[in-house]
């Protein structure tokens, strides 16, 4: 374990010598390398296997692309670093340079000691400015510290300016929110900031020979408590007038997006196109930026934040995704041995992620359906189970990010398009367009019925005028979708188009995708029971108070596959999102218990699901059924001829499903509503064309349990059908047990 940050950090001041305000290497200094730095706790008292010998490291490199942290002679840094926690302005200004250069030496320190493992003569890290400069804001601040630092570099005896490698981080941030909103303002706050920061870097660039530059994004880590304006060179901060939603999935996809529109400009910027100088950006992201930090104070310690960003170090560019956490206070990554070497934009051999992604142009996914027989019954049915497609005049939709459509119109330049819920491409709901272009349940059943009310158009959110019945809402868990159906029957009551007694009417239920994603951090809340409870109470509010009802409860998606998307590095997919909208899938790793308890409650999700609707609840009547649709129970990942995932059925996030894969899950909903209960497909190719079953002639209804069965047979609906484990000794013991076994109960 790692030491308490109120123990550590003045214990390495003490190291550093009583009263030091910052840590400067002297010219005139000629002690012994115990006296001049001793070596610090921080290896000690965490685990550090790196063996330099390992690395196989033979002689200084030579280029910066292939530098080894046993080639850095020097740590420094410019940029004060503020971690007060108060929300109020703090008017002793000497006092905010005392506490900033306090955290930046604690920073500089542990990075220095960690590479002091690789490299025993590396000297003393520096922060500027020295004590005799006088704080000063904006980017003539930030451009004094460089040249103080340039100065102090080149009288420090102990240091070959020209030739040793120098690790020097510019630390930044800026208080304006607009990292937080959606393009153009997000694109604009970036440009702005390079643009500012850009002096300070050409000096650096062009005075500072061998010279690899952390560009350390303070932005979101500090954007909630009050800290030095002068950490970022700026005029008057620009306060962005944009929505900041407080969602999950809302703050993951800014924190990547922001991350790549800094990549988009530095990937091909001056300041990585030579061999003796390289400048790699390093966020600081936060697991809930939209909190304080000053929640979690931990992440307030410097060797919190200096191990981060050392583990950022020796991630490649363009994958620097993993939040800070006061977990990495017990852990420090080591270079990995195939590439041994600080990575580069030009070294980590991947292309910005919106350089990999495929354009997600509007494919034609289109069908044509020729069925013999569109008509309607001839009088409206009184039974669901002798319902015609035709005779469906209502359709509407309850569920998460999946049903709400994010991102399955989203192109490849702007990732900030997951965020847009396309309802109108939803496949079990989405109403634009038509059947010849775009497969969804509603434009095949609008081929029977083109009177068919209730589906969305276009995009919002559940509040918004296309949205109509459709009441997913992005981000619902299981027992989100309460509220939804409470919501859904209040609109079919009041919608004057709607015969709420006598108009058929389809739902389609999805949920549990979001519990399953964090079941491992909560095993109780979001366990198979409890999660199947909640369906159950959103199928009896259904049950209870709306007539002439066919619901389609779809079973739970099978989630491992969608692993091998963000652990294969050839598919070009972020981790960023999956990290927070999917963490347990993120953490699970491959032949882990933790992987296998997640398939197992993914199974039980399912079996449950298949219990509560076998168990006859819901056929207490004959206006109302409950049908399992289970052609998502086994999902096998779609791949290119060549072995790689298909990332073409997925949206810039390699999570939500784009255009292409919602009009197969409509087709696959729509084939499992005609077959019949029992011989129900559970597993559909996506990689397959596109096909639509018609009504059969002798079958012209959709499957219900009943009208499955009726008139030749019955199910038999027993928990257990598997033979005995070992062999009977006896007929009557088996019959025994056989009798005495107790009548079916739902487990709930």
């Amino acid at each position: 374990m790692g030491l308490p940050p109120c123990i550590l950090l003045p214990g390495l001041l003490l190291l550093l010598g009583q009263g030091t305000t910052e840590v400067h290497a002297s010219p005139e200094e000629n002690t012994s390398e115990k006296e001049q730095w001793p070596m610090l706790v921080i290896l000690k008292s965490l685990p550090f296997s790196c063996n330099p010998k390992n690395l196989g490291s033979n002689g200084t490199s030579a280029s910066v692309h292939s530098l080894r942290p046993s080639d850095i002679k020097i740590v420094a840094s410019i940029g004060n670093v503020e971690t007060f926690q108060n929300s109020g302005e703090i008017s002793d200004v000497e006092k905010q340079n005392r506490t900033g250069k306090r955290v930046c030496i604690g920073m500089v320190t542990v990075l220095s000691d960690i590479i002091r493992h690789f490299n025993p003569s590396v000297l003393r890290p520096t922060c500027t400015p020295g004590k005799e400069m006088a704080p000063r804001r904006g980017a003539e601040g930030l451009l004094a510290q460089a040249e103080e630092l340039v100065r102090s570099m080149k009288e420090n005896q102990q240091l070959d300016f020209q030739n040793d490698w120098k690790l020097i981080n510019v630390f930044f941030s800026n208080s304006s929110h607009c990292h937080l909103c959606l393009f153009p303002q997000q694109q604009r706050f970036v440009q702005d900031a390079m643009i500012k920061l850009s002096e300070t870097l050409d000096y650096l660039h062009q005075k500072i020979p061998r010279a690899y530059v952390n560009l350390v994004d303070l932005s979101m880590f500090l954007e909630s408590s009050s800290w030095l304006e002068d950490t970022m060179p700026t005029q008057e901060t620009e306060t962005c007038k944009c929505q900041i939603q407080s969602t999950t999935l809302y703050e993951a996809v800014t924190q990547w997006s922001y991350q790549e529109t800094w990549e988009r400009i530095l990937f091909s910027s001056k300041y990585n196109q030579q061999e003796s100088f390289a400048l790699t950006y390093q966020p600081f992201f936060i697991k809930t930026s939209l909190s304080p930090p000053s929640k979690e104070p931990l992440l307030w310690d410097p060797t919190v934040m200096a191990l981060h960003l050392w583990n950022s170090m020796m991630e490649p560019a363009g994958r620097k995704e993993k939040p800070l956490s006061a977990v990495e206070r017990t852990s420090i990554s080591c270079p990995p041995q195939e590439s041994p070497y600080l990575f580069t934009f030009q070294n980590s051999n991947s292309q910005p992620h919106w350089q990999t992604f495929p354009e997600m142009l509007k494919q034609v996914q289109g069908v044509q359906l020729q069925c013999p027989d569109k008509n309607p019954s001839s009088t409206v049915p009184t039974s669901v189970h002798r319902l015609k497609p035709a005779d469906i005049k209502v359709i509407a939709a309850l569920g998460d990010s999946l049903t709400a459509a994010n991102g399955a119109g989203a192109g490849q330049r702007n990732p900030l398009d997951i965020l847009v819920e396309f309802r109108g491409l939803s496949w079990s709901i989405g109403g634009d367009e038509n059947l010849r272009t775009l497969v969804t349940l509603p434009n095949i059943l609008r081929e029977f019925n083109a009177k068919l009310i209730g589906y969305s158009t276009g995009t919002g959110d559940q509040n918004s005028a296309g949205a109509r019945l459709n009441r997913a809402v992005s981000g619902a868990k299981s027992g989100d979708v309460t509220t939804q159906a409470k919501e859904l029957v209040q609109m079919l009551k009041n919608d004057k188009t709607i015969n709420f007694e006598e108009d058929w009417k389809l739902v389609t239920l999805f949920t549990g995708g979001n519990d399953l994603c964090n079941y491992c951090e909560d095993p109780l809340t979001y366990g198979p029971e409890n999660v199947i409870y909640n369906v159950q109470t959103v199928l009896d509010i259904l049950h209870a108070q709306v007539p002439r009802l066919f619901v389609n409860l779809v079973s739970t998606l099978e989630i491992l596959s969608l692993k091998e998307l963000h652990s294969n590095s050839g598919a070009g997919c972020s981790s960023g999102i999956l990290r927070q909208v999917c963490p347990c899938l993120f953490k699970a790793q491959d032949g882990s218990r933790e992987l296998a308890s997640l398939s197992d409650a993914n199974r039980r999700y399912q079996k449950l699901l298949r219990d509560l609707v076998n168990s006859g609840r819901y056929d207490t009547s004959d206006d109302f059924t409950v049908v399992l649709q289970t052609f998502f129970e086994r999902v096998r990942l779609p791949r290119m001829p060549e072995g790689l995932p298909d990332i073409s059925f997925f949206t810039p996030d390699c999570f939500h499903f784009s255009r292409k894969a919602h009009a197969h899950s409509a087709s696959a909903l729509w084939n499992n509503m005609l077959e019949p209960f029992g011989q129900k497909t559970a597993y559909h190719d996506f990689q397959g064309s596109i096909t639509l079953a018609c009504p059969r002639k002798d079958r012209p209804f959709l499957s219900t349990y009943k009208n499955s069965v009726e008139p030749n047979g019955s199910i038999l609906q027993c928990n257990d059908t598997a033979p005995s484990s070992t062999k009977p000794k006896s007929v009557v013991a088996g019959i025994t047990a056989w009798t005495m076994s107790p009548p079916y109960q739902p487990t709930l």
